[in-house]
């Protein structure tokens, strides 16, 4: 990747919102040019999506968790559409290391992640279970 292309995402992964305009300036770059790379980023699906990053204490979700889970082969995919379709999901990585899956979780608080805890206890055979709760983000989203 060139480095004008880095810095456009650069700007874009800081704020998605930011005007053509004030990109062009930053990077001294045509605005067309730069509407065509952001353009081929989204075809190329380098950009995926544009999202917003949420504070979820100030939405009342104080609890906040990373499990890594392992399950028998055989309930596998069905944990993975779970898990996908589960509201207090935020994210689920595929993992190695003895582990299937790196989940993170969103709860208003440890009574309601208890719940969800139990609720994926009697639903699958999770034979092994590591958690980590989340005291505070310290870094997020800040890559290239």
């Amino acid at each position: 990747m060139k480095e004008k292309e880095r810095l456009i995402i650069s700007h874009l992964r800081k704020n998605s919102r930011k005007s053509l305009g004030s990109i062009s300036e930053s990077i001294d770059m045509p605005i067309s040019t730069i509407y065509d790379k952001i353009n081929r980023f989204n075809k190329e699906r380098i950009i995926q999506k544009f999202t917003a990053l949420i504070d979820f204490k100030k939405l009342g979700y104080h609890h906040h968790t990373k499990l890594a889970l392992q399950v028998s082969r055989l309930q596998k995919q069905s944990l993975q559409e779970f898990l996908t379709n589960h509201q207090a999901i935020n994210s689920i990585h595929e993992i190695n290391g003895g582990f299937d899956f790196m989940v993170e979780t969103i709860h208003k608080d440890i009574k309601e992640y208890l719940n969800f805890i139990d609720e994926l206890d009697e639903a699958f055979d999770i034979t092994e279970k590591q958690e980590y709760q989340i005291i505070n983000e310290i870094k997020k989203e800040n890559f290239v």
